[in-house]
């Protein structure tokens, strides 16, 4: 128990921490875009002709730092939640107890069944741990896959991560064998804070 009390106090840390670098962020934005306008009216005292060169929309505007401090807020928020339950999933030890659910990266949770007990997230099967690793982006695009999405005109973020969430599951299981799948099972245990694992003696 004190293990995990301690465990608690240094995730607390670094959250305040990172709640720090977020608040300082705004204000470091600002100072830098200060110093630049400073440098830019001196060369203008310099040669008046320069005025025209300047472009408004180079600087950082209030509504952009506010979009930036809520967006890391957000990403903050979402890691305190997953350390949190992963914290309680420390102390899970016996197959009855339930174990608590995580979001991925983008703080989304699975729409599909997951395993609800200790014992469920052992007894994974090859297709559910493959449909995990997926989700929480465990199992990741190959270059030839992202190569073809970008040459078919799709150059965002969003078009990559489809290519993880539209993948054939059944197609997938012929790709990974029996050890690849537990090294897989082992990542998604250390996502979630579980410690048992199939194939890694330790950590």
């Amino acid at each position: 128990m004190s293990s995990i009390e301690e465990r608690v106090k240094d995730l607390e840390a670094l959250i305040e921490k990172q709640s720090k670098i977020i608040a300082t962020t705004g204000q470091k934005l600002i100072e830098i875009q200060i110093n630049d306008v400073k440098s830019r009216m001196s060369s203008m005292d310099s040669n008046p002709k320069s005025t025209s060169q300047i472009d408004t929309e180079d600087y950082v505007t209030n509504e952009d730092v506010v979009q930036l401090v809520t967006e890391l807020q957000s990403q903050l928020d979402f890691l305190e939640d997953r350390t949190i339950r992963r914290t309680y999933n420390t102390s899970v030890i016996n197959d009855e107890e339930k174990i608590a659910p995580l979001s991925n990266k983008d703080g989304d949770f699975p729409t599909f069944p997951i395993p609800q007990t200790l014992g469920e997230f052992k007894s994974l099967a090859k297709r559910d741990t493959l449909r995990l690793g997926l989700f929480y982006e465990i199992i990741l695009p190959n270059e030839e896959e992202i190569k073809h999405t970008l040459e078919h005109g799709s150059n965002s973020k969003n078009g990559i991560i489809d290519l993880a969430t539209n993948k054939d599951i059944s197609q997938l299981e012929s790709q990974f064998d029996k050890e690849q799948v537990s090294e897989i099972y082992d990542e998604l245990a250390r996502y979630f804070g579980i410690k048992h694992r199939r194939r890694s003696d330790g950590w």
